[in-house]
């Protein structure tokens, strides 16, 4: 798999571009209509002070994808990778069998779009997501959790005590699957689970179908233009581009 290295490449730009179908009938009324196949996005990203070893890294890439000829995948670096953020019990959440969720419970923002989520088996069992990323990346997994009855939550292999009041707990690690795991008999009441590639939680960004993963982006230039600043100190400018889905 083709992906972008995992380096820090800030400050960032991100750009969505809409398209809208204007059909003006012969009576005069005009009707609208979305294109969401015509959506894109572009990233400009602006590393500054790389080291070689992470120039040479976005070089390789490059080479790779011969320019813009190839794919490659890219994670959105202002953007939640999982999808349906809030909405546990659709594609793509796996959930253990015996997961049963109810949605609509009072939230830490004040409406009402969290989810009681209780474990009804004898063993531990997840609401989970599987992503197509590298398993060695570092990863910042998010989500606010509480619970009524004494119940943990463990993320990405680490346990969390919650009490009766929300609390956004995160883990920094490595794999490809993201989610809360609860132990048998547990009820948990969670909100807006949000993976990145980072050592810590941004802002919240609530996702619905799709998450920050584009497995078809491109580089959008042919060209790559680096200046060296010094020894081992490296700045460029690297344009992504997904045009499709």
């Amino acid at each position: 798999m083709l992906v972008f290295p995992q380096l820090m490449m800030y400050p960032v730009t991100k750009r969505s571009t809409q398209r809208t179908v204007v059909n003006v009938l012969g009576a005069g009324r005009t009707d609208l209509f979305s294109d969401p196949d015509a959506a894109a996005f572009a990233w400009e990203l602006r590393a500054k002070g790389m080291t070689l070893a992470e120039w040479n890294s976005v070089q390789a890439l490059f080479v790779a994808t011969s320019g813009r000829w190839k794919a490659l995948t890219f994670l959105d670096p202002v953007g939640d990778f999982l999808a349906q953020s809030e909405n546990f019990g659709v594609s793509p959440w796996t959930n253990g069998a015996l997961i049963q969720l109810t949605p609509g419970v009072t939230d830490p923002l004040g409406t009402m779009r969290a989810t009681r989520v209780v474990n009804a088996g004898i063993a531990a069992a997840a609401v989970a997501q599987t992503l197509n990323v590298p398993a060695n990346y570092q990863y910042c997994l998010s989500v606010w959790a509480r619970t009524s009855g004494g119940s943990n939550v463990t993320l990405l292999g680490k346990t969390f005590a919650l009490t009766t009041q929300w609390s956004r707990i995160f883990v920094t690690g490595s794999g490809t699957t993201f989610g809360a795991q609860l132990n048998a008999g547990a009820t948990v009441d969670l909100f807006g689970m949000q993976a990145e590639a980072q050592l810590a939680p941004s802002d919240y960004k609530m996702t619905t179908v799709r998450g920050g993963v584009y497995p078809k982006a491109r580089f959008a230039d042919d060209k790559l233009t680096v200046t060296a600043q010094g020894t081992d100190v490296y700045d460029a400018v690297v344009r992504i581009v997904n045009t499709e889905d």
